[in-house]
């Protein structure tokens, strides 16, 4: 082949390519649990903070080296933190800050 018919077939393939990942790309679903950046307010950070802490995570921050995130002691103490966050503690902990 000569090198301009080397170089269309490559372009057309290139393009056919992108056209496809184009498509399949924006005709994904949107999942309700992908994460939406937003502005928290101070009430929600404090919350946040004082769940953190009462599930334990802030004993695993109190050195100058990094947790061992594979530990048990971390991964039953972030459970709980998640938890925490996703359940009543939160609500009241915010509701209980803005009052």
């Amino acid at each position: 082949m000569k090198t301009p018919v080397k170089f269309l077939c490559a372009t057309l393939a290139f393009a056919a390519v992108a056209t496809v990942n184009a498509a399949t790309t924006s005709q994904q679903p949107s999942d309700s649990r992908t994460y939406q950046p937003r502005e928290l307010s101070r009430a929600e950070v404090k919350a946040d903070l004082a769940v953190w802490r009462r599930a334990g995570m802030d004993k695993f921050w109190q050195k100058s080296t990094t947790p061992d995130f594979y530990s048990r002691e971390y991964r039953t103490a972030e459970a709980e933190y998640r938890r925490m966050r996703n359940g009543p503690e939160y609500q009241q902990e915010l509701q209980r800050l803005t009052q």
